[in-house]
């Protein structure tokens, strides 16, 4: 199959466009906190200024956000970083490397960084994406969200609408 990179619209009507996504598995205990993250964003009426996007496990779907009028991304996930728990850091795509293996591009492989190069490749307009990486304490087959991460998630939702909004990040 034929991949042809989309035609973009140049108007500058929408440019600006700013997006808070939050990605994981709500099945999937602490690796659902970007999840909550956006969850929380959108209960609370917080979305000035940007959009806040649920793709759990669906990451193919960031393609949908990489066009000219896009300004900004912020992606919110767990990340196992050697931190402790609950620590959370900023970082840019290209500074970092994939641990996870995978047999190829599909939609049940979310490997973001697999997806951005994929983009790329089609020649997708790629803005400035920053990532906000969330230690986990523990990541396991269950709902929920450990004790760490729950009492911090009023402090997450707040740092990522600030780095969102250009202030951090």
């Amino acid at each position: 199959m034929a991949f042809r990179p989309r035609r973009w619209c140049t108007s500058t009507a929408h440019k600006g466009l700013r997006y808070l996504i939050g990605v994981g598995n709500y099945m999937a205990f602490d690796d659902s906190i970007g999840l909550r993250i956006v969850e929380r964003i959108s209960e609370g009426g917080l979305e000035r200024g940007f959009r806040a996007i649920d793709l759990s496990g669906n990451t193919v779907n960031l393609l949908n956000y990489l066009e000219p009028a896009t300004e900004r991304i912020l992606i919110v996930d767990s990340a196992r970083m050697g931190k402790k728990p609950g620590e959370h850091e900023f970082f840019k795509p290209e500074d970092v490397e994939t641990k996870k293996e995978l047999t190829g591009l599909t939609t049940h492989e979310g490997d973001l960084l697999k997806i951005l190069e994929f983009a790329r490749q089609l020649k997708y307009p790629i803005p400035p994406i920053t990532f906000m990486g969330i230690e986990p304490e523990d990541i396991k087959n269950e709902m929920g969200l450990s004790a760490t991460l729950q009492g911090r998630l009023s402090e997450y939702v707040q740092v990522a609408i600030q780095s969102c909004l250009g202030s951090l990040g």
